[in-house]
């Protein structure tokens, strides 16, 4: 898990780096499945590499333009842990939350910090949930926060005060079909040994160590058989008070042969009665048919029913085979906006300008007019600049013969 050579060895053996580095991969592995179901795309996280560098050398030029968010560890074990990612990486995560397109040059805003903030709270809390199983403690964390990096020295200062050395894994993410980067998790040197204390010596630092593990099946608990004393165990005084009786476990049981007696007659069984008893639902034995249906008194008579001829004349209504021959007929279509009756003295004095007043109200449907025939209503409406009607009602031959 080291991978590269290690300036701290003399912090942590070469057991105990690769301890820490595969309790954080597996942390790792269910923070990636978190991930997931929030992007709704598989998220990898592999391939640690764990390194303790003077905090003088910790350099992030490989992240930069950077984001920090810090997750503090506030029960089980303390210190906090500070995840470094490129803000490509972040934009390219904070696209896939919102299912849209962030330009190249998007500056994160309060809301892209809170998106972030929040994956990283499922993640983290789901890698605490891990790492309180390999503990056998419960371990809670704060709500993370983003951190801004401004001057490397400033941003080491201070958030690791007086610290020498600190640790760095760097983990591999992959987002399938997405994006394949690198961020690097920063953790104190406290805290890291705090993890690889009690995950290596789980036994000694246990609150009680003979205790069974919660993980495993208990056994169930055994009711206690009361114990007979022997005769030695028995007071002189207590057969006394019991009336002269000695207890019958310490009487031995007499073997004695029973009279052989000869066996009574054998009477006959009663009659045995169908199981299951009264009361509850009966079923057929299996085998065997069920009782015949009785016949009732009066039997409903059923006639044949008898279906017409429907190759008859009149029973089914064929359409001609010859209907083609006037399909592409023209019809007059005529709309009729109204109608009014004028003398013929009033019609020679038409001129223009002359308005003429009609039996219908303004808003009032149109009728539609085929061949002289009425068949049906609608409304003016206008579709490209034209007068057009929107069949509204149609009417049947018998209305439209009134309504002319």
């Amino acid at each position: 898990m080291s991978g590269e050579a290690n300036k701290g060895a003399d912090i942590f053996s070469t057991l105990e780096l690769d301890t820490i580095g595969e309790i954080m991969n597996i942390s790792m592995g269910s923070a990636a499945t978190a991930a997931s179901t929030l992007l709704d795309n598989k998220v990898t996280i592999t391939t640690p590499v764990v390194n303790v560098i003077p905090l003088e050398e910790f350099e992030i030029k490989l992240f930069e333009p950077a984001v920090a968010v810090q997750i503090k560890y506030v029960e089980g074990i303390s210190g906090s842990n500070i995840l470094i990612l490129r803000q490509g990486d972040v934009r390219t995560i904070l696209a896939q939350m919102m299912m849209t397109e962030i330009p190249d040059d998007y500056q994160i805003d309060e809301m892209g910090e809170s998106a972030m903030c929040e994956l990283m709270n499922q993640m983290m809390g789901s890698s605490a949930t891990v790492l309180s199983c390999f503990l056998g403690r419960a371990i809670n964390i704060s709500t993370p926060i983003s951190l801004p990096i401004g001057e490397l020295d400033d941003f080491k200062a201070e958030h690791f005060p007086g610290s020498s050395s600190i640790l760095t894994i760097k983990f591999t993410i992959t987002i399938k079909g997405i994006m394949e980067s690198e961020f690097v998790s920063v953790m104190e040197i406290p805290l890291a040994k705090e993890i690889i204390d009690v995950s290596l010596n789980f036994d000694a630092d246990s609150p009680d160590s003979s205790a069974p593990s919660p993980l495993a099946p208990q056994p169930e608990p055994q009711p206690e058989v009361p114990h007979m004393p022997t005769a030695s165990q028995i007071p002189p005084e207590m057969p006394a008070a019991m009336g002269g009786q000695q207890p019958m476990a310490q009487q031995p049981y007499p073997q004695q042969p029973y009279p052989q007696q000869p066996y009574p007659p054998q009477q006959p069984y009663p009659p045995q009665q169908p199981y299951p008893p009264q009361g509850y639902p009966q079923y057929p034995p299996q085998g065997y048919a069920p009782a015949p249906t009785p016949v009732p008194e009066n039997p409903i008579m059923i006639k044949e029913y008898s279906y017409g001829d429907f190759a008859s004349p009149g029973s089914v209504q064929e359409v001609p085979a010859n209907i083609d021959l006037v399909m592409n007929v023209p019809v007059v279509v005529t709309v009729e906006l109204g109608r009014t009756k004028r003398k013929i003295k009033e019609i020679l004095e038409f001129g223009q300008g002359t308005i003429v007043e009609l039996d219908k109200q303004a808003g009032s449907q149109v009728d539609v007019i085929v061949n002289g025939q009425l068949i049906a209503h609608g409304d003016v409406v206008v579709v490209d600049d034209n007068f057009s009607i929107r069949i509204t009602e149609i009417l049947k031959s018998r209305d439209s013969l009134t309504m002319l």
